[in-house]
């Protein structure tokens, strides 16, 4: 372990264990929020001793207490045990590699307003200062967040991640954080996407070895806010259906699988994505211009929906017009499909129809309008060019991000399996949740 499981006390050393360890037959399995589709997670931040004012004794080594945590009596919860310093609902986003969360640091803006949670790093007793003690910032596409780096141990479910670098979250900006209440984001992409090099949570819980098998897996419900889900360490077979198909990762700073094709209907357009000259400059040096670029499906679970970009996102817009809901068939909106290739070298289509990609706020309204699911996002050119893949494909496919027997970046790849939505998932997601 990265320092183990350890804590301060009136100048002792304690240390502390959970009563579980996810592996491949029993994964941690965390229900996840709808938050005006951006999908949350409740994790533990920092320790704290409890019942107040309880001794413990030297050498002791403490039980810690999670929310849900399962199994514990009630002689375990009235004697000397660890608990969460603030328990924080935070975006788990595959497309970003940093953590944030919200702390104390924030004293205005949306990570300041009422009803929020916030990390106290003065109350927690395995919190730690980085020796260079600087300010990270980061800009998304919707937002920009700042503060100081830190270093505390991180509780989600049974397992623990022991002495992970995040971003002490002390100023937000962006509608996105003043419209949804979330405290704090979870990246989980690669390191050489972190800024300042920190290790990201993923590699902690691969060198912590948290978690049976090095990966983690996203269950989307086609209609149920609540009945969506995270599996950490394994799968479960009543979420999907059939066998899981594995895609290679080909660039490790997103999630990026190779795309071959991308059609509307019969009509293949992923050409539009390079330049009128045909030429894809990387930004990278003359040398890395080429005519032959391999195209990428970036899997980003912190996205909604499809993406496109330049002329390849006006081509899908005039195809895929918005119209009527009942107006739609295939002849006006064919199906789109997206050719990935797999770990054993074949192509792999993966359709979608109009009634996946056209959404409604209100589609059994009269007058109901119909909206194809894309927007326009800029993938980096140094990574591109590339399509990202958000929710609305996850809630059809369901996913496994799977780092490899090592947690080697150059093992990480992506399986899919038609997710299953009948009343066997959600019974089975009631039953390992308990919710």
């Amino acid at each position: 372990l990265r320092g183990g499981a350890t804590l301060r006390h009136e100048g002792q050393v304690l240390r502390y264990h959970g009563l579980g360890h996810p592996d491949e037959k029993h994964p941690a399995v965390v229900r996840l929020k709808d938050l005006q589709s951006q999908y949350t997670c409740k994790i533990g931040v920092g320790s704290v001793l409890q019942p107040a004012n309880c001794k413990p004794s030297k050498g002791e080594s403490l039980l810690y207490i999670g929310e849900g945590s399962e199994g514990v009596t009630e002689a375990q919860k009235k004697a000397c045990h660890v608990r969460d310093q603030s328990s924080v609902r935070v975006v788990l986003d595959s497309g970003s590699s940093n953590m944030w969360v919200a702390s104390d640091q924030c004293t205005s803006g949306p990570c300041a307003m009422e009803g929020r949670s916030r990390y106290n790093h003065t109350l927690s007793r395995t919190f730690e200062q980085p020796d260079d003690n600087s300010v990270l910032q980061i800009e998304f596409g919707t937002g920009k967040l700042s503060g100081m780096k830190a270093i505390d141990d991180f509780h989600i479910g049974p397992f623990t991640v022991y002495k992970q670098t995040f971003g002490m979250i002390a100023e937000e900006d962006g509608r996105v954080f003043q419209e949804v209440p979330f405290e704090g984001i979870l990246g989980l992409a690669f390191k050489s996407m972190a800024a300042s090099g920190i290790v990201p949570f993923v590699d902690g819980i691969i060198a912590d070895k948290a978690i049976g098998k090095n990966e983690f897996a996203f269950y989307f419900s086609r209609d149920s806010a609540p009945g969506n889900a995270v599996f950490w360490g394994g799968v479960d077979p009543a979420f999907y259906k059939g066998d899981i198909e594995f895609f290679p990762v080909i660039e490790a700073y997103y999630w990026s699988l190779e795309l071959v094709d991308f059609k509307i209907g019969d009509k293949t357009l992923l050409s539009l994505l390079l330049p009128e000259d045909g030429v894809w400059d990387p930004g990278l040096g003359p040398s890395k211009r080429t005519r032959n670029p391999k195209f990428k499906a970036i899997v980003d679970t912190g996205t909604t929906f499809f993406t496109a970009q330049g002329a390849l996102y006006d081509e899908v817009m005039k195809k895929l017009a918005a119209s009527p809901c009942d107006s739609i068939t295939e002849e006006t909106h064919p199906p789109i499909t997206y050719t990935l290739k797999s770990s054993s070298g074949e192509n792999r289509e993966f359709s979608i129809g109009n009634k996946q990609y056209m959404l409604s706020s209100n589609p059994d309204g009269a007058d109901a309008q119909c909206s194809p699911a894309f927007m326009h996002v800029d993938v980096p050119k140094a990574h591109g060019p590339g399509l990202v893949l958000g929710e609305v494909f996850l809630r059809i496919y369901f996913s496994v991000f799977d780092r490899g027997e090592n947690g080697k970046p150059e093992e990480a790849r992506i399986g899919f399996a038609l997710a299953n939505h009948d009343e066997k998932a959600k019974r089975r997601l009631k039953e390992l949740t308990g919710e």
